[in-house]
């Protein structure tokens, strides 16, 4: 069966512009399909597959697109949920109710043509935003303002695409760019203001940073396991038949753990596309079958010329993309395959956790990090061993990301560890937001539980050491489900051989100093 690919264009799109003639311009989006919204001079159009919830308020308009619930105050339903926000926002209150939202969605608030724009906890739903001929505009893809204005690629992007190892960590962008000058990235922890400018102001971290002692470390380990327990209650409110993909890995065991009671109300599917899949969908059978829960195991047809499909897909990841990269084989045969199988209403995705793993801690085998400076930042981005033209220009890219989003200022006023920032804002922020409106959102819609502000700021506090051996996680494991902690399955990450750990290491240390 070959499905109707031309439906998936822009599948998590939005775009709000005060352009009213955006959608006269021809570049193969079926504009009638798209719902239509107008608040005072902005018009603002959602694709059929996305959802758009919106209140008026003491003259403003405040809108919601995607979707959000809350694990601390318990609301799931976005109208209840908008009211609230818009009950608090010129309160001193409300970076404190936003930081307890869950969800993929863009926040805006209209007030005549000025804006507020606001993402969730990481930017999984990414807003990017423009000026371009006195007409503003907002989108989840940048290309499509691309496409709209049409728009020519960076200079800038368009060398960093040619460099040898720009694939090497996905398909992403440094700071707050797009592949178009015009057009950036609404970073994580800020939010943008736009009145006649768009300024960008930061808004997390607000409190200094203090890990936990170990006399409250329990207490802490069985807060994070409520707030998730309490996200899992909320998605089986929210969606009829989530599936929770699952592996053999850490973060999705967690997920598990802290579906709870609840653990039999969802079903948990793996695929296996590479042979190192095999390990991780094995390992995620023998869990399910051990605990008496629903599990699937999709087949991934790899073979491009047996999908009619293929084409057509690979072309349409590289347009979300805008750009940056073509596709990997095995990921467009992925979207095909899984679009077919799967039957969910909503699929569970353990991405975010990450940010509080202690990643490149990790990664570079550091127990205490040197100071934050744009050339490190440059060092975590890509693999610039050859190119020291294109590490000198990105080191200037890292300057302008940390002096327009102050995060320089607020690490030295608050001292949380600066390289969480690294995963969070830009890894996530930009790799993770792509790669899941540009791929992933072809299959089906997502839900990330972590993917809340006041969750991973109490994850961060646990103590470093333990976040750094994964003690955390299995301990939430333990706390929320010690029958799954006892079959102690932990599938390592096939990418992660010794070799490439001292190569990573290696290369940290010494093009950290390099002075050119």
């Amino acid at each position: 069966m070959q499905l109707n690919w031309k439906d998936k264009l822009y599948v998590s799109g939005y775009l709000l512009t005060t352009n009213q003639d955006a959608v006269n311009t021809e570049i193969g989006i079926e504009w009638d399909k798209w719902q239509c919204n107008k608040y005072g001079c902005y018009h603002l159009y959602t694709h059929p597959n996305q959802t758009v919830f919106s209140i008026e308020s003491d003259n403003k308009s405040f809108v919601l697109i995607g979707h959000t619930y809350n694990p601390f105050t318990m609301e799931w339903n976005e109208n209840e949920i908008l009211n609230h926000l818009a009950e608090v926002f010129d309160t001193t209150s409300y970076q404190d109710y936003f930081d307890q939202l869950t969800g993929l969605f863009c926040f805006v608030v209209i007030n005549g043509k000025e804006l507020t724009i606001n993402t969730d906890c990481t930017g999984l739903l990414p807003s990017y935003y423009a000026e371009i001929d006195n007409q503003v505009y907002c989108s989840a893809y940048s290309q499509l303002i691309a496409d709209i204005c049409k728009l020519t690629e960076d200079k800038y992007v368009a060398r960093l695409k040619k460099s040898r190892l720009f694939h090497l960590y996905g398909w992403y962008l440094p700071g707050d760019l797009s592949p178009y000058k015009e057009v950036k990235r609404v970073i994580a922890n800020t939010e943008i203001h736009y009145n006649g400018d768009f300024l960008c102001k930061r808004f997390y971290p607000r409190k200094s940073y203090k890990m936990i002692d170990e006399s409250e470390y329990e207490a802490t380990i069985k807060q994070i396991g409520e707030i998730m327990h309490n996200n899992m209650l909320l998605i089986l409110k929210k969606w009829s038949h989530p599936q929770i993909s699952l592996t053999g890995g850490m973060d999705s065991q967690t997920t598990l753990a802290c579906a709870g009671p609840e653990q039999n109300q969802f079903k948990y599917y793996s695929y296996i596309s590479l042979p190192r899949e095999a390990t991780d969908a094995s390992a995620a059978h023998y869990i399910c079958e051990s605990k008496g829960l629903n599990h699937s195991i999709y087949k991934v047809e790899t073979d491009k010329t047996k999908l009619r499909d293929f084409d057509e897909v690979d072309k349409l990841v590289e347009r979300h993309y805008s750009y940056l990269g073509k596709g990997n084989e095995n990921d467009i045969c992925k979207r095909i395959s899984l679009n077919k199988q799967l039957t969910c209403d909503i699929e569970v995705k353990s991405w975010v956790s990450e940010v509080a793993r202690a990643s490149r801690y990790k990664m570079y085998g550091k127990k205490k990090m040197p100071k934050l400076n744009a050339r490190r930042l440059t060092t975590m981005y890509k693999v610039f061993a050859l190119n020291r033209i294109g590490a000198v220009q990105t080191d200037k890219k890292f300057e302008e990301y940390l002096v327009k989003t102050e995060l320089e200022q607020a690490i030295n006023k608050f001292g949380y560890p600066w390289s969480e920032f690294f995963v969070w804002e830009i890894v996530f922020g930009c790799w993770g937001g792509l790669t899941l409106t540009g791929e992933h959102k072809l299959t089906n819609d997502i839900t990330v539980p972590y993917n809340n502000r006041a969750l991973l700021d109490l994850m961060l506090k646990t103590p470093l050491e333990k976040r750094i051996t994964d003690q955390v996680n299995k301990d939430i494991i333990s706390t929320m489900d010690n029958d799954l902690a006892k079959l102690n399955v932990h599938v390592i990450n096939g990418n992660e051989t010794p070799k490439r750990e001292i190569a990573e290491k290696l290369y940290f240390e010494c093009h950290s100093r390099f002075p050119w």
